[in-house]
């Protein structure tokens, strides 16, 4: 997959899938907007990427309409276009419902619905103009219910079906198109999986609710975000992609 003078904007690309998503886009040749809350979180991602002449910094929250709109802004004048957005920026809250007052659920429903809305919403005319493509990060849990994470598994189903509904009115100028992962080796996951404080045996159980018996790498998501965003998935348009290593086949 090739995406020789291709513009891309990664949203939460500090760290985890986002920034293994940069790594690939500049692997395969695109200039990459790397947005992360922070620019000091912004500057070591970048100093931390291979072939990071050809990345440039778009730092900015993504929770709020204006800060998404920022973001897309400054990819643009760095960039001079985009012809992909993968918005991937997100944040989790373990809390059962008694738990989850306003401030949780604005917590995590800005940052994951919000964000994605908004972000697609800004980037859209450039988006329409390159004939390009935006690849969501949604998540397992935006197809499975999961016990004290209603309200992630509820941002994150609708950005599963937020993306149907975009690639439907965006078509056929723009593909829209969605990935799922269960657990990722990432430093998110393992504050949200660790059991009595052991991040590690909290990745070691999540290993066995998985029939491969693992969980993911944030490399493997990158692949896939590729795959979706690339002339190879011209005719996937509204897909959500499960990659959870077969957690909702059934069984």
């Amino acid at each position: 997959m090739k995406f020789d003078g291709k513009s891309v904007l990664v949203t939460g690309a500090s760290r985890g899938i986002g920034k293994a998503t940069a790594q690939a886009f500049l692997d395969a040749g695109a200039r990459v907007a790397v947005n992360g809350r922070s620019e000091a979180s912004v500057n070591t991602a970048l100093a931390s990427l291979t072939g990071a002449e050809n990345a440039v910094p778009a730092p900015g929250d993504v929770a709020t309409a204006k800060g998404c709109e920022q973001v897309v802004q400054q990819a643009l004048d760095q960039l001079g276009g985009i012809d992909v957005l993968v918005n991937n920026a997100g944040v989790f809250a373990r809390a059962t419902v008694e738990d989850t007052d306003e401030a949780v659920w604005d917590y995590v429903l800005d940052a994951n619905l919000k964000g994605t809305f908004f972000c697609t919403r800004a980037a859209l005319p450039a988006l329409k103009e390159a004939r390009g493509s935006v690849v969501n990060v949604a998540s397992e849990s935006g197809l499975n219910g999961y016990a004290e994470s209603s309200a992630y598994c509820a941002s994150k189903g609708a950005v599963v079906n937020l993306t149907r509904a975009l690639a439907i009115e965006f078509a056929p100028l723009v593909r829209v198109n969605c990935v799922c992962p269960g657990a990722i080796e990432t430093d998110m996951a393992r504050a949200a999986f660790a059991l009595d404080g052991d991040q590690d045996a909290g990745i070691a159980h999540q290993k066995t609710k998985y029939p491969v018996q693992r969980i993911g790498t944030s490399e493997e998501v990158a692949v896939a975000i590729l795959y979706l965003a690339s002339d190879h998935a011209g005719f996937v348009n509204g897909v959500a992609l499960p990659m959870e290593g077969g957690a909702t086949a059934g069984g």
